[in-house]
């Protein structure tokens, strides 16, 4: 090769401060490298190399001559007619060429490096065969190769570039795109998985942070959780004797622990006491809290900011699909005194000290090939991730879950600790924190519940006091709705269907109010700081009933609070024939939460061990994970974890803020709109019929938003039972 060149190569726009496509290169596979490093996973070269070849294809004319110049939609225009913009393939095919044996790169580590840099604006595979390559490619392609050459030359004095067959890269590259690899022929099992997907993202946070300064996290916040010590009630001295157990028991130096304990004795307190506990552990970087429900995690973040600096809430990361932003941001966006943020690789990559997040978001960091989702995922090294209510996550997916677990502890040194009061089969060999037996008892007795069965329920009968009434769905919650409305004026409803906004408002108002009976869907099932004192749920699986449960009676003052399950109209349930049936015939002999609590260990192992389908299920992901296929892997998950999160969304803002809402809507069409005016969104019912041209903007629904017409806002949104109105007509 020549002597290096002086011709400049862009990797952004010059106008920005780092724009060299050789320095960004050389940033990011060091970047990738370091993070990697960080693991005990072996194979560090996959993510060195694929930083430095990841955007090599940005040496297609159509980047350089745009980069080089203003950008004007002029020029944009102009080079589209001749180029096709996009690198992604361009680079993946240039480092087929470039990367040979005589680097020590095997056969298997270089399809993973092609599979890494052809995906990393788009999803990870586990193949790629031939590119459709259009005219515009094509011209894109051919004329790389003289760029290719001059940067070549340029490269050629670098030690990072060392190695690499540029010969062959510019001899070859104008052939036919055609990969014809799939990692699953030299590679498989979980280890390969987890590896390949951090290797992914460990590229994924080199190339998005490489703009700014590289920050090491440690955590170090403490929290004092004085204030959690509800010294007012009776059940305080028993509460504190459980908490000083947990504390005093729990091995920090165990990989997975379980906290396993009743609803209400306190087990907030405990994993907050745990995490300031770890911020003297010079290896723990950040700390995790996932939790099933958004009203959970609002209420935990409440507590954060009742046991933590001022000053360190900056530090602590809420996220989810509705905001995105250290606390301290989110309560002035919520106070109307600032703008979301939108997209900040902090946030995104969870380089936060401190992530409150929910239990959908670690499944999707832990199984979705998706880059964005994935970008997560090398953050999750040096880690302490506390998973509440553990048992909501599906029984399909806690067999390999546990493994995925056990395999980041080994490769990442991630702790993990779960937390419920109903631990299912799966996962019940586990270690636990131990108690005194005596304590658990002594709490049980004093939040004690009565429980029985009925064949139906009529409104009539409903005691009203502090009471709740949970369904199955939200066409028969909406329906009992009505009819407790014709006997009793002082009747609330929440599901879905409602604004997360007004949902959070009846929540508060119930913790002031007596007297009256909330209508509902499992919304209010479990994290729900609500104490009722008669609940009356439709027939559901046990642990459910055990879980709305903990709703009732929390602080021992209510000594006739009573559970009872009743039988509805005997249509489809949500849940499984086998859950029912053996939840069924435990619930009908129960007469006390002791009871049910009893019971809880059997009914796991019964569900467990004859479910069938369960089992050829937990088989299909475990086979799509062996085999490294991403795709198959990450649907099976969607479809199990996510399919009641696809209905549609709809933005109801208040009507006096309509317009302004629009005209943002339409200024702004990206995800983080959607989190701008989150709280004022509400999911519509499947089963609705509702005609999307009367209804809703039709500018806004070319764009993928559905905001309702000013005129429709009251029509199509009821102010009681909120789009679940639908479901009543």
């Amino acid at each position: 090769m020549s002597s290096a060149s002086t011709k400049k190569f862009f990797s952004h726009p010059f106008s920005e401060e780092k724009s060299s496509l050789i320095e960004h290169l050389i940033t990011v596979a060091k970047r990738a490298d370091r993070i990697f490093s960080e693991s005990k996973f072996q194979n560090n070269k996959t993510a060195f190399y694929s930083g430095l070849v990841h955007d090599i294809g940005k040496l297609n004319p159509f980047y350089q001559i745009l980069f080089s110049q203003n950008q004007t939609p002029q020029i944009s225009s102009s080079l589209l007619q001749k180029y096709e913009q996009v690198h992604s393939p361009l680079s993946a095919w240039a480092a087929d060429k470039l990367l040979t044996k005589n680097m020590g790169i095997s056969k298997a580590n270089k399809i993973k490096i092609l599979l890494m840099v052809y995906g990393h604006h788009s999803k990870i595979r586990n193949s790629i065969g031939n590119y459709d390559e259009s005219q515009n490619f094509k011209n894109s392609k051919n004329e790389m190769v003289s760029f290719l050459s001059d940067f070549s030359n340029a490269v050629s004095p670098l030690p990072e570039f060392d190695g690499l067959d540029w010969e062959s890269c510019i001899r070859d590259f104008s052939s036919p795109i055609d990969f014809q690899i799939n990692i699953s022929e030299y590679a498989s099992g979980t280890d390969e998985f987890l590896e390949m997907l951090f290797g992914f993202s460990c590229l994924l946070q080199a190339d998005r942070g490489s703009f700014g300064e590289e920050i090491h996290t440690k955590f170090d916040l403490k929290l004092n959780t004085r204030s959690q010590i509800k010294s007012e009630s009776t059940l305080a001295p028993i509460r504190s004797q459980f908490q000083a157990q947990a504390i005093v028991n729990f091995d920090t130096t165990v990989p997975i622990s379980i906290i396993n304990a009743p609803t209400g004795i306190g087990k907030t307190k405990v994993f907050l006491d745990l995490i300031s506990k770890f911020s003297d552990d010079k290896d723990v970087e950040r700390v995790f809290y996932f939790s099933p429900l958004l009203a959970l995690t609002d209420d935990f973040e409440s507590k954060i900011e009742n046991v933590i600096s001022s000053d360190d809430l900056q530090d602590v990361l809420s996220y989810n699909h509705i905001f995105a932003g250290s606390i301290e941001e989110k309560r002035l966006f919520e106070k109307g005194l600032r703008e979301h943020s939108g997209w900040l690789f902090s946030n995104e990559s969870f380089d936060r000290k401190f992530v409150i997040t929910t239990t959908q978001r670690l499944l999707m960091t832990l199984f979705s090939n998706k880059q964005r989702e994935n970008l997560k995922l090398a953050s999750f090294r040096k880690s302490v991730l506390i998973i509440d209510e553990v048992q909501v996550i599906p029984r399909i997916l806690l067999p390999k879950l546990k493994e995925i677990f056990q395999k980041l502890s080994q490769y990442l040194g991630t702790k993990i600790i779960l937390v419920s009061a109903t631990i299912p089969h799966e996962i019940s060999d586990l270690p636990r924190v131990k108690f005194d037996e005596s304590v658990l008892k002594k709490y049980l007795a004093l939040t004690r519940k009565k429980i029985s069965y009925q064949n139906n329920l009529e409104p009539v009968s409903i005691k009203v006091n502090r009471t709740l009434v949970m369904l199955n769905t939200r066409q028969k919650a909406a329906n009992m709705y009505l009819q407790v409305l014709d006997v009793n004026p002082n009747v609330m409803y929440l599901s879905t269907g409602i604004r997360k906004i007004d949902r959070k408002k009846i929540l508060q108002s119930l913790k002031e109010k007596s007297d009256y009976v909330l209508v509902s869907t499992q919304v209010v099932e479990a994290g729900v700081d609500v104490s009722f004192s008669h609940v009356y749920r439709e027939i559901c699986p046990l642990d459910n009933v055990i879980q709305v449960m903990g709703r009732l009676n929390r602080e021992g003052k209510d000594p006739d609070a009573e559970i009872v399950v009743f039988e509805t109209d005997g249509t489809k349930m949500p849940y499984l024939e086998l859950d029912m049936v053996e939840s069924r015939t435990r619930i009908q002999r129960t007469t006390s939460s002791d009871d049910l609590y009893l019971l809880l260990p059997e009914y796991y192992e019964a569900i467990s061990t004859k479910n069938k389908r369960n089992v050829s299920l937990v088989k299909e992901l475990d086979d799509n994970i062996s085999r490294l296929d991403f795709d198959a892997a990450w649907n099976f998950v969607n479809r199990y974890v996510f399919a009641d999160e696809e209905r549609d969304t709809v933005i109801i803002p208040d009507e006096s803020n309509w317009e302004n809402v629009r005209s943002d809507l339409l200024k702004n069409v990206n995800r983080d709109s959607f989190k701008k005016f989150g709280l004022f969104s509400a999911s519509l019912p499947t089963k609705a019929k509702i005609s999307r041209e009367e209804f809703f903007d039709a500018e806004l629904m070319e764009k993928g938003i559905l905001l309702p017409k000013k005129e429709k806002l009251r029509e199509i949104y009821d102010k009681n039972l909120g789009f679940d109105v639908w479901l009543t007509k």
